[in-house]
């Protein structure tokens, strides 16, 4: 292993100590062409100017959709407004509570059910809840579950990761165009099923109503662009954190057993406190990358203000935010009484994630449905380890003690 990939590995493994240092000495770290924001106050307002500092990802976006963009690529204009209000009337917050929190409980627990004292999480459970939501929610179940799946990881991979290998930004853009190839044929079939009377309340038949009323940006090129967006925000970060939060719990028994305690008792508020406590320790990444469009000058009047030159590459650093000490009181300790405001694991501003109120329950009745297994416990060896492939888990073996 070279020097410089050890280092990397080194800070990669070390990062919320680097972002402790850089809170103190350098919070808003400018170099030539990047710039790195660590402050909670500064990182929110990095995220509060969307078309000073944009999102990065519309080029990538028009090479998954092959050429449209989708809200998630754009920066605050009249087609984002238009796009994102468009699917708010579909995908309802009334939806949550009276519909996907008890439709996940119940695929999740059927899945964890089925086990019989030893379950692989990834390829038996967090993976598969997604899909069988996808597939009874947006009317998305893809060829195969675990088609679905490894279309969208890799194209969130090649959307959200920088500095890929080749082949996985290769691997991404051959999956779009199945992907797109899919939902184009399905969304016809839908329409010709409502054209007969057919009509299912789902994502996609609620579109299709749109579609029929004339409401614009809904054509079937526009919902099939949307409904991509969802998908990829949707599979693979649900997986991935219900893994971190299963995962940080384990390494620290007294947390988990007041944990099952609260899955025992069907204390959902409090299983979604502690998955946001879990998440900010073992974060899901470091943060998310903005552009510069213009000039801008960040925690201006401030010693810290730096001048961000149009042209640079941003990290916005939300991880390093949720331990900042000037906003979160104590923040190395695991308090489950914090208010929500201080977690940005979904983003913060316009871009904040579409999906939030939705993976904020999908993802503890997924680690519900495990912390309800008398004596969870980890795999012996390595196979009780959590293994990643580009970024994400693929496995994490788990037993627990059959019901009597």
């Amino acid at each position: 292993m070279s020097i410089a990939t050890q280092i990397k590995t080194w800070a990669g493994n070390n990062l919320p100590f680097i972002f402790a240092i850089l809170r103190t000495v350098k919070p808003n770290l400018v170099l030539k062409e990047f710039a790195l924001i660590t402050r909670f106050s500064d990182v929110q307002e990095a995220l509060s100017r969307p078309n000073a500092l944009g999102v990065t990802y519309a080029e990538k976006m028009g090479k998954i959709t092959a050429g449209s963009n989708f809200f998630l690529g754009m920066d605050d204009t009249p087609s984002y407004t238009r796009d994102v209000s468009n699917m708010r009337l579909v995908v309802r917050r009334a939806d949550v509570s009276q519909i996907i929190t008890p439709m996940v409980e119940q695929f999740a627990q059927q899945l964890v059910n089925r086990a019989t004292g030893k379950i692989e999480m990834v390829s038996q459970l967090s993976s598969i809840v997604p899909c069988q939501f996808s597939a009874a929610y947006l009317g998305i179940a893809g060829p195969s579950q675990k088609e679905l799946f490894d279309w969208t990881s890799s194209m969130f991979a090649y959307l959200f990761y920088p500095n890929n290998p080749p082949e996985v930004d290769q691997a991404a853009l051959a999956n779009s165009v199945k992907t797109c190839a899919y939902l184009d044929q399905l969304i016809a079939q839908r329409k010709q099923a409502a054209e007969s009377g057919t009509n299912i309340d789902d994502i996609i038949g609620r579109c299709l109503q749109l579609q029929a009323s004339g409401t614009p940006g809904m054509s079937d090129l526009e919902i099939r662009n949307n409904l991509i967006g969802i998908i990829i925000g949707l599979m693979p970060t649900t997986s991935k954190c219900a893994v971190l939060v299963i995962d940080y719990l384990l390494d620290h028994p007294a947390l988990l057993a007041q944990a099952q305690a609260a899955a025992l008792q069907d204390d959902n508020e409090k299983l979604r406190k502690f998955m946001l406590e879990a998440l900010r320790f073992n974060s899901f990444g470091a943060g998310i990358f903005r552009i510069a469009n213009e000039d801008y000058v960040i925690a201006s009047g401030s010693m810290r203000s730096k001048k961000i030159k149009k042209g640079t590459k941003v990290l916005v650093a939300l991880q390093s935010a949720m331990l900042d000490g000037r906003e979160l009181d104590d923040p190395k300790s695991f308090r489950l009484d914090r208010p929500d405001y201080q977690y940005m694991h979904f983003g913060y501003g316009m871009h904040t994630c579409f999906g939030q109120y939705i993976n904020m329950v999908q993802i503890p009745m997924i680690v519900k449905s495990l912390l309800r297994c008398k004596n969870l416990r980890r795999a012996a060896g390595e196979e009780g380890k959590v293994r990643y492939q580009n970024s994400f888990p693929v496995s994490l073996h788990l037993e627990f003690d059959p019901a009597s």
